[in-house]
């Protein structure tokens, strides 16, 4: 009866104030939802690229917007579980030939003033959720060994994949100790 209620008042308020499109369809994903979502192939030329799933997908889409320009961590849970489960495995790859490797988990750092406007880095919120996920703690998180030391344009604002890439030549410092680590 109480759900009821709340489902009409929530319906009413729906109506009246509507929700961001976005929002509304990164709230209705549940974790079976987010298990189903189309993945993606390889990036061709790249192989040290595994994306997770489509981005050209609707819900995708709307999971990367709502967390990238509004902080909304509501899928992230199952997020970092999957992307943990993919690390895991393409490490345990490496680990049969280098019982010694060492692992880093870094975010994509962004510079002082782009943290000032946004407010939060959604790459360390990322971060943050695979690393729920090491028990184990086979990942050492490191996001203090990167840091971004000069402002590039929006990579969204790039006409090309060359120019993205462009862009951020010589735009990181990474801290000594990362050498011989895997990142």
């Amino acid at each position: 009866m109480l759900k009821n209620i709340s489902n009409f008042f929530n319906s009413i308020l729906d109506f009246v104030l509507p929700l961001r499109s976005d929002f509304d369809i990164v709230r209705r994903l549940d974790e079976e939802k987010i298990y189903s979502l189309p993945k993606s192939e390889k990036v061709e030329n790249a192989d040290w690229i595994t994306p997770l799933f489509k981005y050209k997908d609707r819900k995708v889409k709307a999971i990367i917007w709502e967390l990238k320009y509004r902080e909304n961590t509501l899928p992230l849970g199952t997020i970092g579980k999957m992307i943990f489960d993919e690390i895991t495995a393409i490490l345990s790859d490496i680990v049969l030939f280098n019982a010694d490797a060492e692992f880093l988990l870094v975010p994509i750092p962004m510079t002082d003033s782009a943290r000032a406007d946004r407010g939060y880095n959604q790459s360390e919120l990322i971060s943050r959720a695979i690393v729920e996920n090491d028990t184990q703690r086979v990942l050492l998180y490191a996001p203090q060994w990167f840091r971004k030391v000069k402002d590039t344009p929006k990579q969204s604002r790039s006409e090309s994949k060359e120019e993205r890439i462009k862009n951020l030549e010589n735009c990181f410092w990474a801290d000594p100790r990362v050498e011989g680590k895997y990142v």
